[in-house]
């Protein structure tokens, strides 16, 4: 258990130093338009965000959901300290989903999905941010090159997901592409290389270094069902830690 808590801890890690690269640094300006865009027509009570992202950029911030927080292993930048594959939310309470790199920073990332499914209402929104292993430009070795990933590091592609989310009566609404410049390119040549992200977007979409897929859980009955007030955290299980200052005040106070 200590060797796979130590793997999941350093999966994690590695993923949230790669996007302190210079690399890393240019394709999350890409992915933060991508997702404004998609909260801009996400509505509903409770949302949250969790993955590697949590501790670079908090996307909810744009949210119009009223309730935010963040679930991660970092408690300095999130609400509550848990596992994805074990969290410590109610079934059917949960409006919206950012999760990030949840699938390749899982030892276990069939279950990490189905706790999203559970903890999500009928129509609830998540949105998959993902390494994309058809890139030719970034492949599974160059992944475990540059972030110093472990030899129990796995990458998913799209397709396989879908999969996932098709048994669990889910549908897949958007499916983007992101990061075409080659990882060699340095410096003022890798700025200069913009060109190919809009030659990537248009020719090989699908080689992208990054996968961003909105998807929607399908409800399993057209019968309404009444509104009830919710309860978001049923109980404290063990080994779960909730911070109850929220983010933006976290910030207030650093500064």
């Amino acid at each position: 258990m200590v060797d796979e808590q130590h793997n999941i801890k350093s999966l994690y890690d590695s993923c949230s130093r790669w996007y302190e690269t210079v690399e890393g640094q240019y394709i999350l300006e890409q992915i933060n338009p991508k997702i404004k865009d998609y909260l801009s027509h996400t509505f509903g009570y409770y949302a949250y965000e969790t993955g590697p992202l949590v501790d670079h950029q908090h996307f909810l911030d744009e949210s119009l959901i009223g309730t935010r927080f963040s679930i991660g292993h970092n408690m300095q930048d999130t609400n509550v300290h848990a596992k994805p594959e074990a969290l410590p939310l109610a079934a059917n309470s949960i409006d919206l989903v950012i999760a990030s790199h949840i699938f390749e920073c899982s030892m276990q990332p069939h279950q990490a999905l189905r706790e999203i499914d559970r903890v999500l209402v009928a129509d609830g929104e998540c949105v998959f941010i993902g390494f994309n292993p058809l890139s030719l430009l970034f492949s599974h070795r160059s992944l475990r090159s540059a972030v110093n990933t472990s030899p129990h590091s796995k990458l998913y592609g799209v397709r396989q997901i879908q999969d996932w989310l098709t048994l669990l009566n889910w549908k897949v609404n958007k499916i983007s592409y992101l990061g075409f410049r080659p990882a060699f390119l340095k410096g003022k040549l890798y700025h200069r290389s913009e060109i190919m992200e809009n030659w990537g977007q248009l020719y090989w979409p699908i080689l992208g270094k990054l996968y961003i897929i909105h998807a929607k859980k399908e409800s399993y009955s057209q019968t309404p069902i009444k509104s009830q007030a919710r309860t978001v955290f049923p109980s404290r299980a063990a080994g779960v830690a909730i911070n109850p200052i929220p983010r933006s005040q976290q910030s207030r106070d650093q500064k």
